[in-house]
């Protein structure tokens, strides 16, 4: 076997956020989570978020198993439990530091993605309690909190409880206690769904507002459709306002921009605004009718691109009924059955006005990596001439590293212990003019910064090299 350096000048490639960055939730409700090496695999590029959905109610009796394995449902409808049918976070004043949201947490951060953690809460949880969950957090970098999540709605158990001067009361207490527990860890605000169309104003603007000035993102839950009524009642034509919901093109692009607007006017600020959920549910309208609006949505942000607009979260990867990139295999919930909008999500992801961006250098210095954020970090990068398609292209890598590789077009994810990494397909597929481009980032193997720091850095014992085989003559 031929093993050569790399040819050409070692590079320092810093990334840097998209214009309009693209998140993913992972399990809820709904689904299981989905590990990442699949997904990594399927899609092609990481995320910049991975959200996972959890709640945590420890005043409850039930608590803290999932309220559906304790409780009978009333009222017919998913939030028809005490408190929300999220899977139970299991950290917190005397929780489980092992359980499996940190599980989770740990493995995208180890993929090259930061985590959105949504947390419904009960507002009556003590500074103590907090105290405690934003220390779970601290070791886990830049990620977000998005605290009470559609808090001017009424299906979530805080919002049943509480009124909504008290959930705005609640989360300025709760960003209070995160920065100085955990500094790096940003607010989401997420509310804004419901506008006045008289007005242009927002339902319960007033009493939420004080959430705003301490959050560190803005953002809005809002789907083109929803069958809300899963999985109690079915979804038929007939059923409109009974158990589904259905909003045009034209009055989403509204929402987008009132609410933007409105939590300007409000603060005197702009933070930009983030859609914290978005889809078209293929139960309203059949899977086919689902991709073709999907894609038009994303379209047309890739068309007008509004400023305001910093990223979109897809909800959800995998999904029980018709709102994943995969629906879950009744027979093996571990299987998921493609979408049709899978393959044209697939092709999205990867326009430029998505993307995060990639400054090469020439390097100066060590070989050091520096992790700090998906799309803020300091790598290392080559380009490879390439004579013509390859029949090999593999890239062989430090034993003990933990490395994303971006080879082409493509990402792929190189564990401890993993030294060999084939990127032959995505050299076979660089048409362009260009030498093939190859950049290397090292975020944390565990998932975690030591001693919650704000960076993660690696220096690289040895720079990678590769096994380049342009024929096989003797093949037959």
């Amino acid at each position: 076997m031929t093993i050569r350096p790399l040819p050409g000048h070692v590079h320092r490639v810093g990334l840097t956020p998209a214009a309009c960055s693209l998140d993913l939730s992972d399990g809820s409700e709904r689904s299981e989570y989905v590990g990442q090496d699949y997904i990594l695999s399927l899609l092609g590029r990481p995320h910049r978020y991975i959200n996972l959905i959890y709640c945590y109610y420890p005043l409850d009796k039930g608590w803290p198993k999932r309220v559906s394995n304790v409780f009978k449902n009333k009222g017919g409808f998913i939030w028809g439990y005490p408190y929300d049918d999220y899977f139970p976070y299991s950290g917190g004043l005397g929780g489980d530091p092992t359980g499996p949201v940190f599980q989770q947490m740990r493995d995208i951060r180890r993929h090259g993605q930061d985590v959105s953690l949504t947390l419904t809460a009960d507002c009556a949880i003590s500074d103590d309690q907090i105290k405690a969950v934003a220390r779970d957090l601290r070791p886990f970098g830049k990620m977000r909190l998005r605290l009470n999540h559609e808090c001017d709605g009424f299906w979530f158990a805080f919002n049943r409880r509480y009124s909504y001067e008290e959930v705005a009361r609640f989360f300025v207490r709760f960003a209070r206690i995160v920065r100085t527990e955990a500094p790096l860890v940003r607010m989401v605000s997420c509310w804004g769904s419901v506008p006045d169309y008289k007005t242009s104003r927002l339902i319960h603007e007033k009493e939420l507002a004080p959430m705003l000035p301490v959050a560190d993102v803005w953002a809005t839950d809002k789907y083109l459709s929803l069958h809300f009524g899963w999985p109690f009642k079915s979804c038929e034509p007939a059923d409109l306002d009974k158990t589904y919901s259905a909003i045009s093109d034209r009055d989403m692009w509204f929402l987008m921009e009132t609410t933007h607007k409105r939590f300007a006017e409000m603060t005197g600020e702009d933070k930009g605004l983030e859609i914290g959920e978005f889809n078209v549910d293929g139960s309203v309208g059949g899977l086919e009718h689902q991709s073709r609006r999907a894609e038009r949505f994303y379209r047309r942000i890739l068309k007008e691109k509004p400023p305001f607009l910093k990223g979109i979260t897809y909800y959800q990867f995998r999904d029980r009924a018709r709102l994943g990139l995969e629906r879950e295999n009744p027979n093996d919930p571990t299987v998921g059955l493609p979408s049709p909008f899978l393959p044209v999500y697939k092709e999205l992801i990867q326009q430029p006005h998505f993307l995060p961006k990639e400054h090469w250098s020439r390097l100066n210095g060590a070989a050091t990596l520096e992790w700090r954020a998906a799309d803020d970090s300091d790598g290392l990068g080559w380009r490879i001439p390439l004579k013509s398609k390859p029949v090999f292209l593999e890239l062989l890598f430090g034993k003990n590293d933990n490395l994303m590789i971006h080879a082409g077009d493509d990402w792929f994810y190189k564990k401890p212990g993993v030294e060999w990494v084939d990127v032959t397909l995505s050299a076979g597929r660089w048409r362009r003019a260009k030498p093939f481009p190859m950049s290397v980032f090292a975020p944390p193997a565990d998932g975690m910064n030591p001693g919650g720091a704000s960076s993660f850095a690696t220096r690289l014992k040895d720079l990678p090299q590769m096994r380049l085989l342009y024929e096989w003559r003797n093949a037959k």
